[in-house]
């Protein structure tokens, strides 16, 4: 895994690629990926083509069996919920997603990033073709707002080549006013059989121990796992150097871990 200074400007680079090191993998087949080294949290990739039209949404997706649960362990399985801990942990401790799949049919930016980055005042671009690695190209949308030549808020997402969302984050600076506020207007997601309740309350109780870990580590921290519905959702928080206040990283995406569990 690279350092919190190499997830941190990747991240930035290309918002819902590869925000760490080392993703590895290709695509196995529409709307599923395989992220091979990917971090906890960490935004994929997907097939390429041209997103489809929105309309609205429905059935949940199914999840997908996928990659190792630890550094340098081949597993053919993801982990479950339960394996995950119940507690912030640094990066390299925690278990490695499986592959990614749709959040849901029919779950596209429009039916949530667009709102969300009207209220935030986030330029939100449309969705490019964008190259990833293994030399592979994938969809591709994001958008920021600067402060001292860095992004301090940001969004984005990776679509199918239909355009249902397989994954969308939210990143924004410690210290921006109202940091928290943004996040739990992204746990709103609306995805279909989302306990929207149930991801606030979440959300609390992860930032408050991703604050205190990252205050003792002062490196990359991954918070505990939120599963509801089709979809399951990490909190990240890891700044270029020990001194840094950091940037979370909110991330949402659909797969990744054992199914029912």
């Amino acid at each position: 895994m690279g350092t919190a200074h190499d997830s941190c400007r990747r991240f930035v680079a290309a918002v819902a690629l590869a925000a760490a090191a080392g993703l590895a993998g290709c695509t196995q087949h529409e709307g599923t990926t395989d992220p091979g080294a990917r971090p906890a949290g960490a935004p994929t990739s997907t097939t390429p083509g041209k997103p489809a039209p929105s309309s609205s949404a429905a059935s949940p997706a199914s999840s997908a069996t996928g990659a190792g649960t630890g550094p340098g362990t081949a597993v053919t399985e993801p982990p479950a919920a339960a394996d995950w801990p119940d507690r912030a942990v640094t990066a390299d401790r925690a278990p490695r997603l499986g592959k990614s799949a749709v959040i849901a049919p029919g779950y596209r930016a429009d039916d949530f990033l667009t709102g969300l980055a009207g209220r935030w005042k986030v330029p939100l671009g449309k969705p490019r073709l964008i190259d990833a690695p293994g030399g592979r190209k994938v969809w591709h949308l994001s958008g920021g707002v600067p402060r001292d030549g860095e992004r301090e808020l940001a969004l984005s997402g990776v679509p199918t080549e239909q355009g249902d969302l397989i994954t969308f984050s939210c990143m924004v600076k410690a210290d921006r006013a109202k940091a928290g506020a943004f996040l739990e207007d992204c746990v709103g997601t609306g995805i279909p059989g989302w306990d929207e309740k149930g991801a606030t309350a979440w959300l609390d109780r992860a930032k408050k121990q991703v604050d205190a870990l990252y205050t003792k580590e002062r490196r990359q921290v991954v918070s505990s796992l939120y599963v509801s519905g089709s979809a399951h959702a990490l909190l990240l928080r890891s700044g270029p150097t020990p001194e840094s206040v950091g940037m979370y990283t909110l991330s949402v995406a659909g797969g990744g871990i054992a199914e029912n569990s």
